[in-house]
């Protein structure tokens, strides 16, 4: 339990360099420490990492962009995992219009770049006066998105939860089910008490009303999924999101006709994580920036050969193999797994230049000797991997 003796934390998101150090010194010259990050990802690690008691947001990280909407987005994942966060946005480029859009999204309050320093921090100790005597604790639990693929799930996600409509999350174990069904229920107009049902224990639905989250649906006696199929017909219904690794053809011949006709509705697919290689090097990052600071050991080095094996890697728990081998890496503070491990599988590579062989042939049959596909799969450019195909012999 954290009190307020501590000297409160702040997150400071901007992409200018100078203006973080700038930061810096203004607010640790004030008796505030300070943690920086440069984009919305890292921001999100920071988040789950330290337990934040304030965070100023710059609305714009890329080069050229002045519509906040970055900014903006990144406001509503913070909020999401943090409802009560205060939040002070920092605009200059964007102006008054896109400081007010983000007071309606959540933010306390606003400043305009150059801000003055004493009105600045007038406004910072007045809301670090009003934080609660408890400090709120870092999370994990982020759900961190780099894919195309896993954007548009929880774009749709993002559009469909301030509705009361049931929601199917479907997607292989460990693929962010649960993160993306909290999300949606953070999102909801009726913030409700979360209710947890797990389908393989139960034995009768839940009386009260709220934010139903059932998991391994396809596990309900069918008794209860005719009962479940009565309350989504009431205009009372509770929210319901369910989880299942299964796939809707063959949830369709688990589930009474009347319920699949209810809570089918929507299915969202998560994809797994194998075929999402940008989240897998954006979740890689982030756990080893979380394992870091919560072990206060040293990130390992993160080559070529080791992104490349990540990214072809397999993940029979998806996030949660990865999260693994990342907190492996840090505590350990090598990549390379132990040959115990290694299942007694023969011609299994033990080095790096085996491993590194061993990915490129695999990738270059894979795409039928495609050096553009190839290389796109094993982020290399084309003269890279030439270089090592010729070092390979390939």
């Amino acid at each position: 339990m954290v009190q307020h003796d501590e000297k409160p934390l702040m997150l400071f998101v901007d992409d200018d360099p100078d203006v973080q150090s700038a930061a810096r010194l203004l607010f640790r010259h004030r008796g505030l420490d300070i943690v920086c990050a440069h984009d919305a990802q890292s921001a999100l690690t920071q988040l789950a990492t330290h337990a934040i008691d304030l965070v100023l947001l710059d609305l714009n990280y890329s080069k050229g962009a002045t519509n906040g909407a970055e900014g903006l987005a990144l406001l509503k994942d913070m909020l999401v995992l943090r409802p009560e966060l205060p939040v002070v946005v920092v605009t200059g480029h964007s102006g008054v219009a896109i400081a007010v859009a983000a007071m309606r999204t959540g933010a306390r309050d606003f400043v305009m770049k150059p801000w003055n320093n004493e009105r600045l921090m007038t406004l910072i100790e007045k809301i670090l006066a009003s934080r609660p005597v408890e400090r709120k604790t870092a999370t994990e639990h982020t759900m961190i998105v780099a894919s195309a693929a896993l954007g548009r799930i929880v774009a749709e996600a993002d559009r469909l939860a301030p509705t009361r409509a049931p929601i199917i999350i479907c997607g292989p174990p460990g693929s962010g089910k649960t993160l993306l069904a909290r999300r949606i229920f953070a999102l909801s107009r009726d913030a409700g008490r979360e209710i947890l049902i797990r389908a393989d224990e139960c034995g009768a639905l839940p009386e009260e009303q709220g934010n139903w989250l059932i998991r391994d649906v396809e596990a309900l006696t069918p008794t209860l999924q005719r009962r479940l199929a009565d309350s989504l017909e009431r205009t009372d219904l509770p929210r319901v999101v369910a989880l299942s690794s299964l796939d809707r053809n063959v949830l369709e011949t688990r589930f009474d006709p009347r319920l699949m006709l209810h809570l089918g509705m929507v299915v969202l697919t998560v994809p797994p994580l194998d075929q999402r290689p940008d989240d897998i090097m954006a979740l890689t990052s982030h756990f080893l920036h979380y394992f870091a600071t919560r072990h206060g050991l040293p990130e390992p080095e993160v080559d070529d050969v080791c992104l490349a094996s990540l990214k072809t890697g397999d993940w029979p728990q998806n996030v949660r193999s990865l999260r693994v081998r990342v907190e492996r890496a840090v505590l350990t503070g090598t990549w390379q797994i132990p040959s115990s491990e290694q299942h007694g599988n023969a011609g299994v590579p033990t080095t790096l230049y085996e491993t590194e062989r061993l990915l490129i042939e695999t990738a270059l049959r894979k795409h039928g000797f495609n050096i553009t596909q190839a290389a796109r799969e094993l982020g290399l450019t084309r003269p890279a991997l030439y270089r090592r195909m010729a070092r390979y012999g390939l």
